[in-house]
């Protein structure tokens, strides 16, 4: 193997790509190889050793050389890192929010209250924002990441200076547009559900109050928490969906098919609690210790967790079908 194939072969090794390497390779040989050939014949002598160490020098360490074929030397690159801020501080603050109405919650809820527990309740409040706040950066960073090795770069073209002209004024409102506070709204509010169902699931209870004293009682059972997982995708795939939205500002086939495949994934899991025990955890025995004691209350109750979350279910299987529907008919009919 002479210095040519060596210097080639060690640009391989540096090279990011998988597919297209060897064509990369290839064509590097080849370059090498002409050039090796011209600056011999300008010489007048045959290429030697020595004549190839002086081109390889000249053309640059393998590592640097490689550099220049990676599309993507970085984990998120300039083309869509403000929208990742953006993004990021939105979540951020929707975590914050969140778990601080739990710790609020918490601190209200403690009997007695003492000091020590609004601090120690405080304290274990901070952490879960932290913490909470680590994850989803992470998990933002990963998301973004495969955005920029797999998204198409015209769903995060970067807006370009325009010149107002009046005659904007007299346009009707694109149909595929959407507000921007939209977006937002369902990105904070999606987290916020995550915060809550996977770090705080106690603020799910029925909370009543016997003279000076509160009471809990647990609403949702393991049956509804069994499906947990699956709704945590649901819920991440519907926030990359509304950040997309955020940033190229109207409605795309990728976001409307991405919407579709959501949707068809909540109506497989509301079908599955439909099928399964009940999601409500409002048994007799729980209601009475939480302090319910009305006979007509206990009752009324315990057959809406029986059979009322099922007609709930069902209407929302409903809607979500209707929604797909809309989506299908905007998809064909809108450019």
């Amino acid at each position: 193997m002479n210095l040519i194939d060596r210097y080639v072969a060690e640009v391989g090794k540096h090279l990011l790509l998988i597919k297209g390497r060897k064509d990369i390779e290839k064509e590097l040989r080849s370059t090498l190889e002409d050039m090796l050939e011209e600056r011999a014949k300008e010489k007048g002598m045959p290429a030697d050793e020595s004549m190839q160490m002086e081109l390889l020098e000249e053309y640059g360490a393998p590592q640097k050389v490689a550099e220049t074929y990676n599309p993507y030397p970085y984990l998120i690159g300039p083309r869509i890192f403000p929208f990742f801020m953006t993004i990021l501080k939105i979540v951020v603050a929707a975590v914050t929010l969140g778990l601080s109405i739990a710790t609020f919650v918490e601190i209200v809820n403690l009997s007695p209250i003492t000091t020590m527990d609004v601090l120690s309740a405080i304290g274990h409040g901070i952490l879960n924002i932290i913490s909470a706040s680590i994850a989803a950066f992470g998990n933002l960073a990963l998301v973004f990441a495969l955005i920029e090795r797999f998204a198409p770069a015209a769903e995060f073209k970067m807006d370009e200076d325009k010149v107002w002209h009046p005659a904007e004024l007299m346009k009707e409102p694109e149909p595929n547009k959407v507000k921007i506070w939209e977006p937002i709204v369902a990105i904070v509010f999606t987290f916020i559900a995550i915060s809550i169902f996977n770090f705080n699931p106690q603020l799910i209870s029925l909370y009543y109050l016997d003279g000076n004293t509160w009471h809990t009682a647990p609403i949702l059972s393991d049956a509804f928490f069994r499906w947990l997982p699956l709704m945590n995708v649901a819920w991440v795939v519907e926030i990359i969906r509304n950040g997309m939205l955020l940033r190229t500002g109207e409605e795309t086939v990728s976001t409307r098919l991405t919407s579709i495949g959501v949707k068809l994934l909540n109506i497989f899991i509301l079908a599955m609690l439909i099928a399964g025990p009940s999601v409500l955890a409002l048994t007799t025995e729980s209601l009475t210790a939480a302090g319910v004691t009305d006979p007509d209350a206990l009752s009324a109750l315990t057959i809406f967790a029986d059979k009322g979350m099922d007609i709930v279910f069902g209407i929302a299987i409903f809607g979500t079908t209707v929604d797909i529907i809309k989506t299908l008919y905007k998809m064909f009919t809108q450019k």
